[in-house]
């Protein structure tokens, strides 16, 4: 069939699982893995990972003998779905099937597996620090990027305390001065008026004469951390109230959060890092570091902890290399530190669902390589052992 004569459905699949478009792809991701490594240096990890590898498009800007030219790349996220979309066309649809090609098949099916496992990864993986001293226990990780507007409600006593709303970042992340939004649950007697939002703030006495003054205080911005973990966010907020409006800040270094009166209860309205609960309760009983000998260069990390679940307790050990798995979870050895009240060591906790799906992948790429390998190589033999005609 001419190309004139094909449908564009038949156009499309032709262009989805052309060998060009697996070249050009993979050519991009070259690119933009290259630029957005340099990129950590001067804009950290979280912010280049975002612009390069979990986009669909960006704005590199190139300099050139001292001339920025902004060129418009695709990102990391387009590209993946578009190879996994040419793997499916050209590697698995397309390609003779047969004991010849099994092995590559299995190799592309499990390529495209993993592919999948970063797009589950990029949707529900969640990932935050539990610094404990040692004899401390908790049974909680707070994320290390997620920032929410969290309201706990009290009885006038100052007990029954619970979550009456929980406002995520994405939907305040993006109120810079002059932008508002307004935030309300069905039970909670007053309404929140949001803006200001800061990423990294000081809060600095003030002029009456200074714009944003609340209390003789103001959000003061300062640069960006390149480790986000190290950035304190700020927001203002308006609490629409049947009595009198209150203003105030909420910034995340706060020793106690802003308290509201309304009726016969008592709401705190506090900006904090998310938190998860886990199924189970890690005790740091014994942290230990060993250096390198004639330096301070960590040579090895080693926690001793003991994990309750149901009120068993399970002694285990968490090194820089050997994490502990249970239910889900993954408790890594991060850092530690130091200080007056003795030494802290920090873990990173991580919930994935896909997380051993990539190690699977691994193993059936290598099988299907081997397989392909192997079949060759006795199809190669059967025609250098064969007898030559006289």
């Amino acid at each position: 069939m001419s190309e004139k004569n094909k449908s564009l459905p038949v156009r499309l699949f032709d262009l989805l699982s052309s060998f060009g478009l697996a070249v050009i792809i993979l050519s991009f991701l070259l690119l933009i893995t290259f630029l957005g490594t340099l990129a950590q240096k001067d804009m950290g990890l979280l912010d280049s990972q975002r612009l390069y590898f979990d986009s669909w498009g960006l704005i590199h800007d190139f300099k050139i003998y001292g001339v920025v030219l902004p060129v418009p790349l695709p990102g990391g996220g387009l590209l993946m779905v578009l190879l996994f979309f040419n793997m499916l066309c050209g590697a698995v649809i397309r390609i003779r099937k047969g004991w010849r090609t099994v092995g590559v098949l299995i190799s592309h099916l499990a390529i495209m597996f993993m592919l999948v496992a970063g797009f589950v990864s990029f949707l529900y993986k969640t990932e935050g620090a539990m610094p404990l001293f040692e004899g401390q226990a908790s049974d909680q990780y707070q994320s290390y990027h997620e920032r929410i507007i969290e309201v706990r409600r009290f009885d006038a006593s100052g007990k029954g305390d619970e979550t009456a709303m929980v406002i995520p970042m994405n939907h305040f992340a993006d109120l810079s001065p002059g932008k508002a939004r307004d935030f309300f649950a069905k039970d909670m007697p007053f309404e929140i008026q949001v803006t200001g939002y800061q990423r990294n703030a000081n809060i600095v006495q003030a002029g009456e004469e200074e714009s944003g003054v609340i209390d003789g205080y103001r959000i003061q911005a300062v640069k960006h951390a390149k480790e986000d973990e190290a950035n304190v966010s700020a927001v203002e907020i308006l609490v629409k109230s049947p009595g009198a409006p209150q203003k105030a800040i909420l910034w995340e270094g706060a020793f106690a959060p802003y308290t509201v009166k309304a009726g016969d209860s008592l709401y705190t309205i506090a900006l904090a890092r998310m938190k998860w609960k886990l199924p189970f309760a890690i005790r740091l009983e014994d942290f230990q570091r060993e250096l390198h000998p004639g330096t301070m260069k960590a040579k090895k990390y080693t926690s001793h902890i003991t994990k309750i679940t149901n009120g068993k307790e399970d002694p285990m050990v968490v090194t820089m290399n050997v994490p502990v798995r249970d239910q889900g979870y993954v408790v890594y050895q991060a850092s530690f530190s130091s200080g007056a009240n003795g030494e802290q060591s920090v873990f990173t906790v991580a919930s994935n669902p896909s997380d051993q799906w990539p190690l699977w992948s691994c193993v059936a790429v290598a099988a299907g390589l081997l397989i392909h390998f192997v079949m060759h190589f006795i199809r190669f033999l059967n025609r250098a052992l064969k007898p030559k005609a006289a």
